[in-house]
Formats: C-alpha cells, structure tokens, sequence
C-alpha cells in the first residue's frame, strides 16, 4: 500500500498504444479492443450490407452511449454518458419513459461522466475533470431540483474517477473512487454540510497488466461489507486485478488477477453477500466473460467458482461483456449481463456452477449499463437509449 500518486509516467497513464491512438482511452473499450484485434490480422464479423465509400468527409464522432447507471432510491436512477452529461430518471412500467432531470456535468477529456456515487443526503458525485470530483445535491429530496455542491480537487497525477462507491465507514461516512491511474483515493464525506475531503490514495496497480496497452483504470468499486466502523470494497481493474480494500484505513486486503491468461481487463463487478460477479472481455473461443467468485471474510480473497462466454455469434473474435449485476425474478435469484451484440443475458448460479437460462436482443451493439434494484424487481438498461424491465421479483 502507498499513499504516493505516481508522477504520470509510462505505467500510470500510458500515451499511446498499437491502434494509433494518442490515448487508447479515447474511444469506448469495446471500439477500442476491436482495433487491436484488427491490428493484428483477426478479422472482425462480415457486416450483413457491406459499408459504401460516401462522398463525405469525417470530422469525428461522440459517443452517447451510458458509461454509468447508479440507482438513487427505489424509484430513479441516474445515467453517466460518453458526451459529459448526466440524467435522472424516474422507473416507470409504461412502455415510454423519458428523462425526469438532464444535467450538463463538466466532461473530462475523452472520457464523459464515467463515476456516480449516491451519497447520503440525496447527493451524487461523479467524475468531473482529470484533477476533481463533482459533488450534486437536491435540496427538496426528490432530485426534481438537483444542483451542483461545489467541486473537489485533487492531485491529477491520479486521473480522472472511473468508479466510485460511498459506505458508512469513516468520519462521518467514506467516498471510495477509484482512478484512472490504477489508484484509489478514500474521500471523508459530511453529508450535513455536502463537503468532501481527500483523505489518501492506494496504489493498487498490477505490474503486469493483463491488456496490450498498459492501462490500469479502476472500471468498477463494489461494497463487500459495511457494517461498525470498517468496512471493505473490492474493485475491478483494466490491468486484471480484484483488490480487496479496508476502509477507511485503505489497507490493501487481497490482489488477484481474475484470469492469469485474459488479454482484457475488468469492465464491471457485482456483489451479493460473498458471491462476486466479474465481466470483461473474451478473446478467441477458448476465453470467458463472464467470471463467478466468493470471497471469504477471513481470507479477503476471491476464489473462483465458474465462468462461462456469453456469446450469440461464435465466430465472433471477441464478447465484450460490458456490465453485470445480480438481480432476482419470480423463481429466485439471478444474475444479469449486457454484451457488445446488444444482447441482454441472464442466468442463475449455485455453489460451483453458472446457468445460463438464455438472452433477449435489445439494443445496438457497444454494450449498454445495467442496474437492477430489488422490492420490486426493476431492471434499467441503457445504451443510446433506455430499457426498463420488471422481473417479477417481489
């Protein structure tokens, strides 16, 4: 464990990488993971209508689709995209749903809204620029009014926030963000006041990254326990590492690398009491993108239970597993996936297996984010645009 950012250098924020780019973090990872895979010969998929040569001159793209979903309460969610803006919704069981609240957010370079944390006292905070973090409240409570609190800086050797959680731990409770760095900063939140404070940082970069450009992104930050004055997160890394956190003294508990053979890092986690849910990227047929682990309170350590590649196309060269979450439906508990074919996957586990029980074709290929909120059951879904499902689940 460190409490020292690293300077920026090579193994923080890598400059460039195989496809050309000035930073491979410049386009969404499924996009970017394609083109290393072409770079080095792998055919991609035969288009169904091969593409035309138009008389038309590029001069770029935006992406729009969802980076994030973070549900606010039992009823409204809010939505992180690659423009820079945030949304608000409200869940609804019609066929039509639309925004309750847009929300303009600073967008950091490249990388739009990539980390929402709901914190007490109906408060966001997500991701704003390379050296600081947003913080929104409402002050009525019902995010109808949401407004900026002010901005937090800190050191930019750290990188833009790619996740986030907050827990009761700390004085008075703790925001955990993890970096586009490899590193995790642990924030001292007062909701009273709607302040945030930069406590320290953890160096929790794997030396050998699983992927060919280098990156350590902390893409996901999940709560294993929060109970008393302690308690633990796990994040997922773009270098392949599960860590294992004590807060809020930022003591590194475990780092494992989820597969010793992936060519692609973590995209996503979900924890449901000691079961741990990883997706990412599966390369050639061999490969998974979908991982099952408990982890143990006496170990801190996930040990790994099943996995399987969740993929319509097998000819496929890659399954970009973009999200995850564990759910429940009519029948009991489930899990959930979103892949880069635009499907929406869902399965059940047991102690040592994954059952697939099929996917449903939603929406575009790029992968969308999900997040599933119990009491009732309501899953949302969001790409470019937004799905919601009930799932029969009371």
């Amino acid at each position: 464990m460190s409490d020292v950012v690293s300077d920026g250098g090579s193994d923080g924020v890598p400059g460039g990488g195989p496809d050309g780019l000035s930073d491979p973090r410049a386009v969404p990872p499924v996009v970017r993971s394609h083109r290393e895979l072409a770079a080095r010969g792998l055919p991609l998929p035969p288009r169904p209508t091969p593409a035309a040569a138009l008389p038309i001159t590029s001069s770029g793209a935006t992406y729009e689709m969802a980076q994030r979903l973070a549900w606010l309460d039992d009823d409204q969610f809010a939505v992180g995209r690659w423009d820079g803006s945030m949304s608000v919704f409200r869940f609804t069981e019609s066929a039509v749903a639309g925004p309750r609240i847009n929300v303009a957010v600073n967008s950091p370079a490249f990388q739009g809204v990539q980390m929402l944390a709901p914190l007490p006292g109906r408060a966001i905070a997500s991701s704003n620029d390379d050296r600081s973090i947003a913080l929104w409240h409402s002050p009525r409570g019902d995010w109808s009014d949401l407004c900026p609190a002010g901005t937090f800086p800190y050191d930019p050797a750290l990188g833009v926030a790619t996740s986030g959680q907050g827990v009761r731990a700390g004085s008075p409770g703790t925001l955990v963000v993890g970096h586009s760095s490899g590193h995790v900063s642990l924030w001292d939140y007062d909701p009273a006041r709607r302040r945030l404070r930069f406590a320290r940082s953890v160096d929790v970069r794997n030396p050998h990254p699983v992927n060919p450009w280098g990156l350590h992104d902390v893409q996901a930050t999940e709560v294993l326990s929060d109970a008393g004055g302690t308690a633990y997160v796990v994040t997922g890394s773009e270098d392949g590492y599960v860590c294992v956190l004590q807060v809020p003294s930022g003591r590194i508990m475990s780092q494992t690398v989820f597969n010793p053979a992936a060519q692609r890092g973590i995209n996503s986690l979900s924890v449901r009491g000691d079961a741990l849910l990883v997706a990412n990227c599966s390369v050639g047929p061999q490969d998974h993108n979908l991982w099952y682990f408990t982890v143990s309170q006496q170990t801190w350590r996930p040990v790994l239970r099943a996995r399987a590649n969740l993929l319509v196309d097998p000819q496929r060269p890659q399954a970009f597993n973009f999200s995850t979450t564990w759910g429940a439906y009519a029948d009991g508990p489930c899990w959930f996936a979103s892949t880069e074919e635009g499907a929406l996957w869902m399965g059940t586990a047991t102690s040592d297996a994954l059952n697939v029980i099929g996917y449903q074709e939603v929406t575009s290929p790029l992968g969308s984010a999900l997040g599933y909120r119990g009491g009732p059951g309501r899953l949302a879904m969001v790409a470019y645009d937004l799905y919601e499902f009930t799932t029969g689940a009371a």
